[in-house]
């Protein structure tokens, strides 16, 4: 199935492009986007037709921080009714537990969690992708991540800050570019594409508090999203991917945190024609290419966060999955344009 995404995600893209010279109807129509789809709302488009169209662009246009740019023209609205219920949410904390729980509504192909595990003291709130083959994804990294950020300014108030922020992706922009747009250093070649956030962020009382207007927004975007669930298959390849680089990446664990025992998952599971260890080995495989398309990244650290103890176990796995070396690999996902 075709993951789509609402076309509020490209607010701004038409204005920014004709600032930087280029003609956005060229540049929507050369990925089969239709111009005057992006002044519906409520419409959609391809998630992989609009993440490759910011790359395109970035290319194009010769802007590297293309991603960067148009996350600068977003904020917490793009998300239209999920919106409203996360500023009227009593505490950030809720908002973003309330964001992530819907997401789906605004498009199935984003993954965004927050976890309390990774950094007892720092929450991470961290953004992933589920399409299958994963795209060339750095503008779209950026502006995810820009515009997670302008939503925390939203709902914590001008003073927002991150501790850091995370990126799988190499450095291609001076530090200070980012330091300049988030307010604090982002590392680069990192497990997870996240924001970390200050140990107090989660507690801040959001201002504008209307308990009345939340319920009633909370009851009409839940109608929404019974029309479609996260399906249960998604919830634990969330939970797969979160807890790879902890090596505890378990049935049990999941099952857990997912409030259910495990044989009840493992029967949801084959219901859906699924099998646990079958999706561990999917997303070790999917996580792999991502990390071995970064040159800087050194395979010891791939191994851990793939949730390897020996990076001879990971050498194993590359040859089964691709009949080479996992250096190898690394050469031809390079050189594949």
């Amino acid at each position: 199935m075709t993951a789509l995404i609402k076309t509020s995600s490209l607010t701004g893209y038409p204005q920014l492009v004709r600032e930087l010279g280029g003609n956005p109807d060229d540049l929507l129509r050369q990925l089969q986007i239709d111009p005057k789809s992006l002044d519906n709302g409520s419409a959609v488009v391809p998630y992989r037709a609009m993440i490759n169209l910011l790359e395109l662009t970035a290319e194009q246009l010769q802007c590297t921080d293309f991603g960067l740019r148009l996350a600068e023209r977003q904020s917490i609205n793009i998300l239209g009714p999920l919106a409203v219920v996360a500023q009227n949410a009593r505490n950030v904390g809720e908002a973003l537990t309330e964001i992530v729980r819907f997401l789906h509504i605004y498009s199935p192909g984003v993954l965004v969690h927050l976890d309390t595990e990774i950094d007892p003291v720092h929450p991470y709130l961290i953004y992933e992708m589920t399409l299958r083959p994963p795209p060339r994804q750095r503008q779209v990294i950026e502006t995810s991540l820009g515009v997670m950020f302008k939503t925390l300014q939203m709902l914590y108030g001008p003073g927002f800050r991150p501790h850091s922020v995370l990126s799988r992706t190499e450095a291609r922009l001076p530090q200070s570019r980012y330091q300049r747009f988030f307010g604090a250093r982002t590392y680069f070649g990192q497990a997870h594409n996240a924001l970390v956030l200050q140990p107090d962020c989660l507690s801040k009382p959001i201002d504008q508090h209307n308990s009345q207007l939340h319920d009633t927004m909370m009851e009409y975007v839940s109608n929404m999203g019974a029309a479609n669930p996260l399906d249960i298959g998604k919830q634990v390849e969330s939970s797969i991917r979160r807890l790879l680089p902890t090596q505890r990446c378990a049935l049990p664990l999941i099952a857990e945190q997912l409030g259910m025992r495990e044989r009840s998952l493992q029967r949801r599971l084959a219901d859906n024609d699924l099998v646990f260890e079958d999706m561990v080995e999917r997303a070790r495989q999917e996580l792999a290419e991502l990390y071995l398309a970064e040159a800087n990244m050194p395979m010891a650290q791939i191994a851990g966060l793939l949730g390897y103890a020996e990076q001879s176990s990971f050498n194993r796995a590359c040859k089964r999955w691709y009949g080479v070396p996992p250096r190898v690999r690394r050469t031809q996902l390079r050189a594949d344009p």
